[in-house]
């Protein structure tokens, strides 16, 4: 029998010199067939500058990485994404049947006003300041897990990545 498909979608930096992004990879590659993908590829960015990066993806960027990944043959059981690999894999869930999202640091969901049929885990560090409101999670009847003491950027520690791996492991 064929294990489920999980997507990996990475932050804005991509998966050059991306190390972090092997953790979670190694961890789930016992229980899922993963495939990890580059956002900055999926939208076609050639930017380097992080601030001309981030411009490409609000200008029509992430819609193109949603178009590639629906031009893919197959579907993903799971998708886990990284800041605006999150907000991606929201906007993929909405479009095409994604029975879990996994979302850490996708602070541009704050913008959504609507949300996909699938179960969706949130993970947001303490100190991120662009984290999504309590009003705008309740009003989508969303939760999520505020890690205690952590910035933007946590889903590179160790710790994020053993609680964000055993999640999706062993769901609630």
């Amino acid at each position: 029998m064929s294990k489920p498909i999980l997507f990996i979608l990475s932050d804005i930096y991509g998966t050059i010199e991306q190390n972090w992004i092997l953790e979670y990879e190694s961890r789930l590659l016992r229980s899922f067939q993963v495939e990890v993908f580059d956002c900055k590829e999926l939208a076609n960015i050639k930017a380097n500058d992080v601030s001309d990066v981030h411009a490409e993806f609000l200008n029509g960027g992430i819609e193109r990485a949603v178009m590639e990944l629906e031009s893919l043959e197959h579907r993903p059981t799971v998708i886990l994404g990284f800041s605006i690999g999150g907000t991606i894999a929201w906007k993929f869930a909405s479009k095409t049947k994604t029975p879990s999202i996994y979302l850490v640091s996708a602070t541009r969901i704050r913008k959504e006003s609507w949300k996909p049929l699938s179960d969706i885990s949130l993970y947001f560090g303490e100190n991120d300041a662009y984290r999504p409101s309590e009003k705008w999670m309740n009003k989508l009847n969303l939760k999520a897990t505020i890690l205690e003491e952590e910035s933007h950027e946590c889903y590179r520690h160790e710790k994020v990545v053993e609680l964000v791996c055993a999640d999706i492991l062993e769901p609630k």
